[in-house]
């Protein structure tokens, strides 16, 4: 699952939760007579009276007679009514009224009594009912044990083997019902079946042996809220190692959210349509259908949808057949998928149309998208790239991919980029839909890079799926490592593997994992509760980055050989990390390579942050130096996560690849491997003129700090040759030098020293790092009365480098983007820097092409910098210039265009202009959910709308956090993006103070949005002044 950037929370009280715990009390009083109520029906009481008296007998016999009529006479009655409802389930539900199934959707399982029942006897069913329950609960409590529905994690008693899946989705009220009939295998003799439900109203339930045997007849049925799991109470138990079948009947609503089965909708020929999709990862397969929702319960499954024609169903597997009804409502077959987890499962009820092709192997690729999408050919480029990414994976993993189709689907509203179930991956727009004609390289570059992180895994995470959610960096950080080498395989010239994972993975990453308040990237998950936390940049970049500091001291063919071994041993089934090391070292044994993989992994991913490594020169021994390591953090004020260890116990067995090099050389490297506090080690030909260089091209995963005569080396040597250092390690001086200062490892004025040589510079990736690591700098900076010192400084780093590129021209094709894609991403990198910082021609030019815009109505903007132009023209030109991007906004079909033109508003330096756009976010109507997000963080970045980004926050969190709260990543984004820049003693209190008074949720991302603050507030006042004199002096000489 490729992601935006995640939360915390639990929801608020809903009306479904108060159904669902009456559902708790009300069990399964209520059925009718009918075919389930000889499985879900308490035995009724029979009193046996003896009559003494002969002459009685034959009244008695008379009057029995007559209650036995009167009693079959009901019961025919009652179970015509039954019937009948279950009728008008089979068909499209009536609108509005009793009779709607949107009117009974949200109704707790056995809520619904039958006509005619008085309500005092439901009382009575019910209170007796709560008492039979309490009862229950009171025995577990004597055994000493929680029941089997109240525990974390669903009892390993019983197993799913398969589930036979048949849905009817009415589109015109947003309801679907459900029948959904799984084949259990009994492990061991329970009277309970526990499975996940929520959010959804059970109909009736049977359990059968075999689905032949007579039925095992149900005692009651409940909802248990806290853990989202649902009870059938037997009245006896399973046999063991017996194959049952559970039959459960139930309808939901198709909702209006991004969990689930919800919906979506777009506008064609002025016309709204709506479509039906599901997320199910990580745990809401549940509020679709009744199942074993955790990953080690694979099964098979077969899907069938009840549609009306006008709609295409789609699911994982291919249609096998669809049967047409006199109706107008087809269902839709599919075949039988293979061994899967719940949360991979999938399904879409569209209008959509596609383009279809074809892989070397026979596999089918189609995209859907909507029909003006598909005309445009906006999905051309992330079709043909699937279909060739598909049989790199195959060649690489020697592993076929495992479907006979894959389909893409482009939808509008989605919680994260995308979602890679098997078979059908789903990608939000944005993300996948592409116009060659007005999208630029970075955007181009964005797609490419989501649909190789999914397509990575139909391998990694569908093929072979984490045993638990304590290894999802199993998949997600092997997936976001991939993005890198799929992408070096589509466009060779770009070496993103060896250059851009540094700025956009490593050193990104590491400005997380540098707090006090990180986490393992193997961190425990015991519930529900804790599984949206282990979504995170750790989990993703932080894994990929340990994935290539493997492939790199292993070797990387050994590393793909490992890997080939490890997806063909586990295909279809799971694995944890062990089993993972364990193949990883008997590939290394076949070369004759000795290394326990278990044995130092175990230390980087289950210890939480990384190392700084010091090398200082020995100065009374010749060719001796000391290499030192200790964690990194950004404020050594911080307590530790762990009060019982203290930063000073990690240790890390770390690959040290160091050289040694002078004005006109660098030596090949060496590898030392450090795994204590201190250590000596004699390094040859260390000369006094020589520096030392270590982590060559930034494979391993921690910072290197060096005495500071060794620091003014690298810098001299930066400023006569810089291309004696490689270009990963120019980019890595800068990111380390500037992360040293912050933290207090080094003097403020090393980085801004390092930066001096840029001027010469003529790589992209340096001056990424150094674009990179500026941007937290200035938002420290930005709102102080001395910022225009730090301004002009950067102005002059920049000037020369501007001047020689100069601005590019409109005329990219896809010859262009290959040959020339360093050189032009510099040029923009380069010109983003003049204008944010206010080189005047590059404002006059901004405004010229703005104004040439407006005038002709004609675009000539050049496409790979035209959100930089956007931007600048909105902060520097007046209201009209606001409305007119506002307009184009709304016009606008293209959705790259979209989301530049969006994001542009933001740059706005008029504060009722950013009042009025933070209002209109939480429109729906005008801005997707999945955009509001950034609309608010693109306000807090700007040093004009901070203050009303982070009051806008603290205003609206009730709704950001029931809109948001259960979309992975998208709570802590926000969080994270409206508090990453509050630098001052009154936005930390505000922030502590809201913390207290907010209700529910985001616990993990506040923390760490607090010890972010905090550091901000250390800097400023440690090492702030500290700057401003260096740069004063700097800027006079």
């Amino acid at each position: 699952m490729a992601l935006e950037e995640k939360r915390e929370k639990r929801p608020p009280v809903t009306p479904m939760m108060i159904e669902e715990e009456a559902a708790l009390r009300n069990g399964s009083r209520g059925l009718p007579p009918g075919p389930w109520a000889e499985a879900a029906g308490p035995r009724p009481r029979t009193t046996e009276r003896h009559i003494a008296v002969h002459k009685r007998l034959v009244l008695g016999f008379a009057v029995s007679i007559l209650a036995l009529l009167a009693v079959t006479m009901i019961a025919v009655l009652l179970s015509v009514r039954f019937e009948e409802c279950g009728a008008a389930a089979d068909g499209p539900p009536r609108a509005g009224g009793n009779g709607s199934l949107s009117g009974v959707a949200r109704q707790p399982h056995g809520a619904g009594q039958p006509p005619g029942r008085p309500e005092e006897d439901a009382r009575g069913g019910e209170a007796a009912e709560e008492e039979e329950e309490e009862e229950e609960e009171e025995e577990w409590q004597r055994r000493r044990e929680l029941p089997p529905w109240a525990r974390p994690r669903l009892p390993r008693h019983l197993r799913p083997l398969h589930y036979n899946l048949m849905l009817t989705a009415f589109m015109e009220n947003f309801t679907f019902s459900g029948e959904v009939n799984v084949q259990l295998e009994v492990r061991n003799a329970s009277r309970y079946i526990v499975l996940h439900a929520h959010r959804m109203h059970i109909e009736a339930v049977r359990v059968a042996e075999d689905k032949l045997a007579g039925g095992v007849r149900v005692a009651r049925t409940f909802f248990y809220p806290q853990t989202q799991v649902f009870v059938v109470v037997l009245n006896r138990s399973l046999e063991v190692q017996r194959s049952y079948n559970l039959k459960i009947i139930y309808n939901a609503l198709i909702e209006n959210e991004l969990l689930g089965f919800f919906r979506s909708s777009y506008v064609l020929h002025g016309e709204r349509r709506f479509l039906g999709v599901t997320q199910f990862s990580p745990t809401h397969a549940r509020k679709a259908f009744p199942c074993f929702d955790e990953p080690i319960y694979k099964a098979t499954f077969k899907i069938s949808i009840r549609h009306q024609a006008t709609y295409l169903s789609l699911s994982n597997m291919p249609v096998e057949t669809s049967v047409f009804e006199e109706d107008g409502w087809v269902t839709d077959h599919f075949s039988q998928t293979p061994l899967m987890s719940t949360y991979y499962l999938a399904w879409a009820v569209c209008n959509f149309t596609y383009r279809e092709t074809v892989t070397k192997s026979g596999v089918v690729v189609r995209l859907y998208a909507r029909p003006d999408a598909i005309r445009r050919g906006s999905g051309d480029y992330a079709l043909n790239i699937t279909r060739r990414l598909i049989e790199f994976y195959e060649d690489y993993f020697k592993v076929p991919y495992s479907l006979p189709k894959l389909d893409l689907l482009a939808v509008p509203k989605h919680p994260y980029a995308a979602m890679e179930n098997w078979g059908l991956s789903v990608f939000v727009e944005q993300r996948i839909l592409l116009d060659p004609s007005i999208s630029s390289i970075l955007y181009l570059l964005d797609v490419t890079m989501v649909i190789v992180h999914e397509l990575c895994h139909q391998w990694f995470g569908d093929l072979v799926t984490p045993v638990w959610w304590e290894d999802v960096w199993l998949k997600e950080g092997f997936a976001h490592y991939f993005e890198f080498i799929g992408t070096d395989y589509l466009y060779p010239g770009w070496n993103m593997e060896k250059q851009r994972f540094l700025t956009d993975v490593l050193h990104e990453v590491m400005l997380l994992d540098g707090l006090a308040s990180s986490h393992p990237v193997s961190q425990e998950v015991q519930q529900a509760s804790d599984i949206d936390r282990v979504f995170d940049w750790i989990a993703y970049k932080k894994g990929a980055a340990l994935i290539r500091m493997l492939a790199s001291f292993m070797g990387h063919s050994v590393f793909q050989m490992g890997l080939q071994d490890y997806l063909t041993i586990h295909k279809y089934g799971n694995a944890a990390r062990n089993d993972l090391w364990n193949t990883l070292s008997k590939a290394l044994k076949r070369v004759g390579k000795s290394v326990n993989i278990q044995e130092v992994m175990d230390q980087w991913t289950l210890q939480m942050g990384y190392p700084v490594i010091t090398i200082l020169g020995n100065e009374t021994t010749d060719n001796i130096i000391d290499i030192s390591q200790e964690r990194f953090v950004y404020d050594s004020d911080t307590k530790p996560k762990d009060p019982a260890r203290g930063d000073n116990s990690y240790l890390w067995q770390i690959p040290l690849t160091i050289a040694v090099g002078n004005t006109s050389h660098i030596s090949s490297e060496a590898i030392i491997w450090v795994s204590n506090k201190s250590e000596h080690h004699r390094i040859p030909a260390l000369e006094e003129a020589s520096w030392l260089l270590g982590n060559i091209n930034q494979t391993g995963y921690f910072r290197v700090n060096y005495d500071i005569r060794n620091w003014k080396l690298l810098i001299n040597q930066l400023t006569r040759n810089h291309e004696v250092i490689s270009v990963s390690n120019r980019a890595g001086l800068i990111d380390d030098a500037f992360n040293l200062a912050r933290a207090g490892y080094l003097p403020q004025n090393i980085p801004l020293e390092i930066m001096r040589y840029l001027s010469e510079e003529k790589d992209f990736l340096p001056w990424h790092a150094a674009s990179r690591a500026l941007y937290p700098l200035d938002k420290l900076l930005d709102r102080t009365e001395n910022y225009n010192i730090f301004n002009e400084y950067i102005l002059r780093q920049v000037a020369s480098m501007y001047l020689k590129l100069g601005w590019p021209t409109n005329n990219l094709n896809k010859s262009l983007v290959q040959s020339s894609y360093q050189h032009e991403e510099l040029r923009r990198e380069v010109i983003m820097l003049a204008c944010s910082f206010g080189n005047k021609h590059c404002h006059q030019q901004a405004a010229t092409l703005i104004s040439d815009w407006i005038s002709s109505n004609r675009n000539r903007i050049p496409l790979n910098v035209r959100d930089i132009v956007y931007c600048t023209g909105v902060s520097l030109m007046d209201e009209d210039v606001w409305e007119f991007i506002w307009m184009k906004f709304h016009s606008t079909t293209a959705v790259s265009e979209k989301k530049i033109l969006l994001e542009a508003l933001t740059c706005s330096d008029d504060r009722n202009l950013l009042n009025r756009l933070l209002n209109l976010s939480l429109n729906s109507e005008v801005v997707l959910d999945q955009d509001a997000i950034d609309v608010i963080i693109h306000v807090a970045r700007n040093p004009h709308g901070r203050d009303l980004a982070w009051k806008f926050f603290r205003d609206k969190w009730k709704i950001l956090n029931a809109r948001y709260g259960e979309a992975l990543f998208m709570n802590s984004k926000l969080v994270s993006g409206v508090t990453e820049f509050l630098n001052t003693e009154g936005e930390l209190r505000e922030l502590k103070n809201f913390i207290k008074s907010y209700e529910g949720g985001a616990a993990v991302s506040f923390s760490r949005a607090v010890e972010t603050v905090e550091a901000n507030v250390r800097w400023q006042r440690l090492y702030k002044e500290e700057l401003f004199q260096w740069l004063r002096k700097s800027l006079t000489q």
